[in-house]
C-alpha cells in the first residue's frame, strides 16, 4: 500500500514556497558579473561572508537540539475479530476493517548532520502520541511512537549524497472496531532503509536540505518510507531555526495467539504528515 498522495503533494508545495523565501526576506544571490567590477566584489564578498561556506574537508557538524513536529495522523487497520473461530460464529471470516483520521497528541524530534570531505551522516529521534476515531463504522486507533534512524552516505554530486542506514519503531497500537474486544500490539521493529538527500544553499544565510528513504524489505515491516524538506536560516553564525515539512509512512503485519488461542494477523499501516520547526546549533 503506497502512501497517499496528497502528502508528496504538500512536500511539492513547500519545495516551492521555500524557493520564493528568501525573496521575502531580502536575502538575495549575488550577481554572477563578468569578473570584475562591483559585481564580483559584491560576489567575492557575499561568498566570504556566508556562515555556510566553509572548507570541505573541516568538520561540518549541526545539531537540533530542539525539533517540534505536528502530524496529520491518518491510519487503516485490517484485523480479526478476537474470540471467534476463524470462519465461525458471525458468518465470515472474522475480519474487520477500520480506517480514521485524526489528532496528533504529540511529536518531537532530535536530531544531527555531519559531514567531512564527501562523507556525510545523520540521524534523528522522535516520540509522538497520536490518536484518531471514526464513527462509520465506530473505529479507535490510538499510538505511541518512539523511534531512531541513523544514516550514512557519500555525496556522488555536489549537494547530492546517497546513503544506507536503519530505522528503530518501538510502537504501542491500541485499535477496536465498533463494539468488539480491541487489540493491544507493541511491535519492535529494525528496518533497513536507502535514501538520498539533496542540499542546496538558496542565499548568503539560507539552505535548503530534501531527503527521502525507503525499506522496510519486510526485514521489519512490509513498507517503511520517509520524506522530508526544510530550510535552515542561520541569523548568528552559530545559531538558526529551521522550518520545513515531514512525512513519515509505514505498513507491517503480525501474527498472534487470541484468547481463544487462534492464530490471528493484525495488518496495520499508518501516515503522519505535516509541518516541523527546530532550533539549529552549527559548529
Amino acid at each position: 500500500m503506497r502512501p497517499p498522495s496528497y502528502w508528496i503533494a504538500s512536500l511539492l508545495i513547500f519545495l516551492c514556497g521555500v524557493v520564493a523565501a528568501p525573496a521575502f526576506c531580502g536575502e538575495t544571490m549575488a550577481p554572477e558579473g563578468d569578473g570584475s567590477g562591483a559585481n564580483a566584489r559584491d560576489s567575492d564578498q557575499a561568498g566570504k561572508t556566508s556562515p555556510w561556506d566553509k572548507d570541505a574537508s573541516a568538520w561540518n557538524i549541526a545539531m537540533y537540539p530542539v525539533y517540534v513536529w505536528a502530524p496529520v495522523f491518518g491510519a487503516h487497520i485490517n484485523f480479526p475479530d478476537i474470540g471467534i473461530p476463524p470462519g465461525g460464529g458471525n458468518g465470515g471470516p472474522g475480519i474487520l476493517n477500520g480506517k480514521v483520521s485524526g489528532s496528533f497528541n504529540g511529536a518531537g524530534f532530535v536530531g544531527f548532520d555531519i559531514e567531512k570531505s564527501r562523507v556525510v551522516a545523520h540521524g534523528a529521534g522522535l516520540f509522538a502520541s497520536v490518536s484518531a476515531d471514526s464513527s462509520n463504522p465506530k473505529v479507535h486507533v490510538g499510538m505511541n511512537a518512539i523511534y531512531g534512524e541513523a544514516f550514512g552516505g557519500y555525496e556522488i554530486l555536489r549537494g547530492l549524497s546517497l546513503e544506507a542506514g536503519v530505522r528503530r519503531m518501538a510502537l504501542r497500537i491500541n485499535a477496536s472496531v465498533d463494539d468488539r474486544p480491541g487489540i493491544t500490539a507493541k511491535p519492535g521493529i529494525w528496518d533497513p532503509q536507502i535514501g538520498m538527500t539533496w542540499k542546496q544553499k538558496l542565499a548568503r544565510k539560507w539552505m535548503l536540505k530534501a531527503h527521502f528513504d525507503g525499506g522496510g524489505f519486510g526485514v521489519g515491516s512490509d513498507v517503511d518510507l520517509q520524506a522530508s524538506a526544510r530550510v535552515d536560516w542561520r541569523f548568528f553564525k552559530h545559531f538558526g531555526i529551521s522550518m520545513g515539512a515531514a512525512a513519515l509512512h509505514f505498513q507491517f503485519s503480525r501474527d498472534f495467539l487470541d484468547n481463544t488461542r487462534f492464530s490471528r494477523t493484525l495488518k496495520f499501516s499508518q501516515t503522519m504528515y505535516g509541518p516541523l520547526f527546530g532550533l539549529g546549533i552549527y559548529f
